[in-house]
């Protein structure tokens, strides 16, 4: 009697842990599905610096010197995000290039003030004379003009770069 007892409490405590099981990982893909875009996170950047925030990328390239950041690119391969690893991240594997992830982290500002990009317009037009064919020169002359028609259009006095303190990550399937 005590065997089949201690069977019928086994085998409902087994139950009880498939069920907790099954919660957790229906608990991991909603998760997943709280991710939102590159290009969501970049139209809300602004008013989320500091922020924490959960976002879905694909791994375009991850630094082959430390492995500390990798930068992640929406599906239209037009937007990018740099992340820096924080947190539980120790660092990104090469392999992950061309995977798609969902990363966590705090949302972080770096401004270029309009002095910076002038004296940085001014080196590029420096070497541009120096150099012949000038192709890398035009593609620096080409972010400069960007950067600049950014700050005339959002009528500011600097360039922001939005990176991510990327505290952890999962791959998507």
């Amino acid at each position: 009697m005590k065997k089949i007892l201690f069977l019928s409490l086994v085998a409902v405590l087994s139950l009880a842990a498939c069920n907790s099981k099954a919660k957790q990982e229906k608990q991991t893909k909603e998760e997943k599905i709280e991710a939102i875009s590159i290009s969501e996170v970049m139209k809300m950047a602004e008013e989320n610096i500091g922020k924490e925030i959960c976002f879905q990328g694909i791994v375009n390239h991850v630094c082959a010197h430390s492995g500390r950041r990798c930068i992640l690119i929406d599906s239209t391969g037009k937007l990018s995000l740099r992340v820096e690893a924080k947190g539980e991240i120790n660092g990104f594997n090469r392999e992950l290039s061309g995977s798609t992830i969902v990363v966590k982290g705090t949302l972080q500002e770096k401004r270029l003030s309009e002095e910076f990009i002038s004296e940085w317009e001014a080196k590029v037009k420096a070497k541009e004379d120096a150099e012949e064919g000038g192709e890398h020169c035009a593609s620096e002359m080409t972010n400069i003009k960007q950067m600049r028609e950014w700050m005339k259009t959002k009528n500011k006095d600097f360039y922001s770069i939005y990176f991510v303190n990327g505290t952890s990550y999962e791959i998507v399937d």
